[in-house]
């Protein structure tokens, strides 16, 4: 067999690849899901919605800040320990209390959200104009035009 009959099989082989990889990769759900995942950020990873996201979490520093200032003070005000308000929030308020503990984590998490985000605003406009629903399609007619040329390259007699 000669070299050009291998490589043109070989196109061909690329090509029907090409064709198969979408429904290998299940592109089409994929693809699809991808496009309304990107049509629900879009109106969120705006640069307005980040710094407004942004501004939230300096608010929440200054209540976290002040809750930590504002407690040892209640405490005195009721003439209790801080053990003995943390025990009576506790009892009383017990989703208040937890949220009062878990502040500086949820503030860390809440952080690391929003500099992600921050960090891609921009590469989310880019990747919100590709054409996410139509991508297996690409793969697709790619491969049936690669596999068609080697088809032409195989079968088409070469002229001398």
């Amino acid at each position: 067999m000669s070299t050009s009959k291998i490589l043109s099989i070989l196109i061909i082989i690329i090509g029907v690849l090409l064709i198969i990889l979408p429904f290998g990769y299940q592109m089409f759900d994929r693809a699809t899901a991808g496009a309304h995942m990107m049509s629900d950020f879009e109106p969120v990873l705006t640069r307005e919605n980040v710094d407004t996201f942004q501004g939230h979490m300096e608010t929440f520093a200054g209540m976290q800040e002040d809750m930590n200032a504002m407690l040892p003070a209640f405490a005195q005000a009721m003439g209790m320990s801080e053990d003995q308000l943390n025990q009576m929030i506790g009892e009383q308020f017990p989703q208040l209390a937890t949220g009062i503990q878990q502040m500086d984590t949820m503030g860390q998490d809440f952080n690391t959200v929003i500099t992600v985000m921050d960090n891609n605003v921009e590469n989310f406009q880019k990747a919100n104009e590709l054409p996410m629903k139509n991508m297996p399609w690409y793969f697709i007619i790619a491969g049936a035009i690669v596999a068609l040329l080697g088809a032409i390259q195989l079968f088409v007699p070469d002229k001398k």
